[in-house]
């Protein structure tokens, strides 16, 4: 068994070990899926030959029915001869700090930066500590609603939120904006080579007009170039079929492009062959036709706001 982190929760999950390899966790009842534990935050020279994993996977009784495996950024000519669907991914490319504030976002974004540097708040990186962890509660907890949803950090206590931040300590840094001396947004990146990948950016809404999200990521530019990172990533570029959205607007402003990855799907078994070709490897959401999945979008956000409202 493994516990996996999955929508802000912390779950017990079945899991396959394979000696020397990562893990593989099991999701998924009418269609048994199979992928490396914390895929994506696997150090890159330590990345498993997505061949290898297949060739033991196929050994082991109590086997998924489908594995799959995303080939890791800036790899993105496929390079297995698997079955493969394209993934995307939001990166920032830059030369220097001057290259991306120059050359890479948009003048909007320019200027908000610009608005970050004359308020009165500050940014840095900062450590890891129990007096960060409880400004972190604080900003989980301002809100129970975000961007039209139940939000997930939401009434986490302390040693949770503490546990969740903690991954990858040796690999990460901490970067805060700070209002005198509260914590009014922090974000953490897994440094890996010349790519950082962002963890989790998020900041208090009620200091918005102050664009700690901006003063944040305006930082990370300046802290990769110092680690000698090249590249930022930021999440998916877009989301099942939202195609544009606000988020994916704010990071194409900030620089942000959509880079395509190829996700390999590899059947182990014959329900596995067959689930593949009906689709059953895809979310349900993405099933749905575009105007149904952005109506029920749209629905849930009304939702959840009346809740909030009563609450």
């Amino acid at each position: 068994m493994q516990k996996i982190s999955y929508k802000g929760r912390q779950l017990t999950v079945r899991s396959i070990a394979l000696g020397s390899l990562p893990p593989v966790v099991l999701r998924g009842r009418l269609l048994k899926i199979g992928e490396l534990f914390d895929e994506i935050w696997i150090p890159s020279r330590e990345v498993p030959d997505l061949q290898e994993v297949v060739r033991d996977l196929r050994k082991v009784p109590g086997r998924p029915d489908l594995f799959t495996s995303a080939q890791r950024f800036p790899d993105t000519t496929p390079r297995y001869p698997f079955y493969h669907e394209w993934d995307n991914i939001a990166v920032a490319s830059f030369d220097s700090y001057a290259d991306w504030y120059e050359k890479k976002i948009d003048r909007s974004a320019r200027k908000q930066v610009r608005q970050t540097r004359e308020n009165e708040t500050r940014t840095d990186v900062i450590p890891f500590s129990d007096d960060l962890v409880s400004s972190i509660c604080s900003i989980y907890n301002e809100v129970q609603v975000r961007q039209g949803k139940k939000f997930w950090h939401y009434g986490k206590d302390f040693d949770t939120v503490r546990a969740e931040n903690a991954t990858y300590l040796d690999r990460s840094l901490f970067i805060g904006t700070y209002l005198g001396d509260e914590l009014i947004g922090f974000l953490k990146m897994v440094m890996d080579g010349e790519v950082a990948s962002m963890m989790q950016i998020i900041s208090k809404s009620a200091h918005f007009s102050k664009r700690p999200n901006n003063a944040l990521l305006s930082k990370a530019v300046e802290v990769c170039v110092r680690e000698g990172a090249r590249y930022l990533t930021y999440g998916k570029f877009a989301y099942g079929k939202k195609g544009q959205s606000s988020l994916s607007e704010f990071k194409k402003s900030h620089g942000f492009n959509k880079f395509d990855v190829p996700r390999y799907y590899v059947p182990l078994t014959l329900w596995g062959r067959i689930g593949l070709k009906l689709g059953l490897h895809r979310d349900f959401r993405e099933r749905l036709p575009a105007p149904v999945s952005a109506g029920l979008v749209r629905l849930r956000a009304r939702l959840y706001k009346l809740r909030a409202g009563r609450s």
